[in-house]
Parts: structure tokens; sequence; C-alpha cells
């Protein structure tokens, strides 16, 4: 095996970039060029939900490493719920809004894929936001049961 440095990954079309999110995640990422990417997520120390969207074209795979995740979607009208344990998968649909709640601690993993890369595939959906992201974590664990 030989090691190559960032620089010879981007000219593959790989490059990474991580982020401290504004509710407090750190996000690890592998991007490529065609529009596929892995994410590795850790919650913040107070736990919190990401941000509501769907995709056109990218679907998501979830992986769940470590506590749990309630993973949350709107589909034609009505907010489905899943708790989600460690070894669980998921994968998104096109076009049907989601997201995902960490607790405190909580370790997920997110591979997209699907996409052609040519043009950003995200789409912000407050309605579902507004439906979920003022819930405490007790409620979210009642609605997920």
């Amino acid at each position: 095996m030989k090691e190559i440095s960032q620089d010879r990954a981007r000219e593959y079309g790989v490059t990474s970039s991580h982020s401290l999110m504004d509710n407090g995640e750190l996000r690890y990422r592998l991007v490529s060029t065609d529009g596929s990417a892995y994410v590795r997520v850790e919650a913040s120390a107070d736990g919190g939900w990401q941000n509501s969207h769907y995709h056109k074209a990218v679907l998501e795979t979830y992986i769940i490493q470590k506590g749990w995740a309630a993973f949350v979607e709107l589909d034609r009208g009505i907010v489905l719920w899943k708790i989600m344990q460690p070894g669980d998968v998921y994968t998104t649909r096109r076009e049907v809004s989601h997201n995902v709640y960490l607790p405190a601690g909580a370790v997920i993993h997110v591979v997209k894929h699907g996409g052609n890369g040519a043009e950003a595939d995200w789409y912000a959906d407050s309605v579902l936001d507004s439906q979920t992201k003022h819930l405490t974590e007790d409620q979210i664990l009642l609605k997920g049961q």
C-alpha cells in the first residue's frame, strides 16, 4: 500500500472537508466529483436536530454506529418516525423530505450516492422542520415507538 497526498486525491476527484455545524455536530467528509460522498457525523454534547431536506437525485444511506438516531420523513403529508439503533441501516427515497435527530454522543455514517455531481441536490423543507424541531428528546422517543 502506498499513501497518497490530499493533493493527489484531489487530482483523482476526491476531497475532504470537515465542519462544526450550527447544531454542534462534527462532520468529517470525503466528497467525489461524481456527487457521491461519505460523512462521519458525531453528535454534539447536547444532541439535536439536523435540517429537514430532500433530494431529487441523491440517495442517502444512514448507518448507526453508536447511540441511537431518530429518522423522520414527510411522505404525502404524513410524518413517519423510526428510532434506529447501532447496526441499523436506512436509505432515503428521492423527493421525500427527511431529517435526523441525534442524542448526545451518537455517531452515524452517511453515504451519499446516486447523484450525478452536476448540481447541488439539497432542498430545504421548513414544513417538516416546523413539525419536529420543537420536540424534546422524550417526545421524539414516544413518537418513534
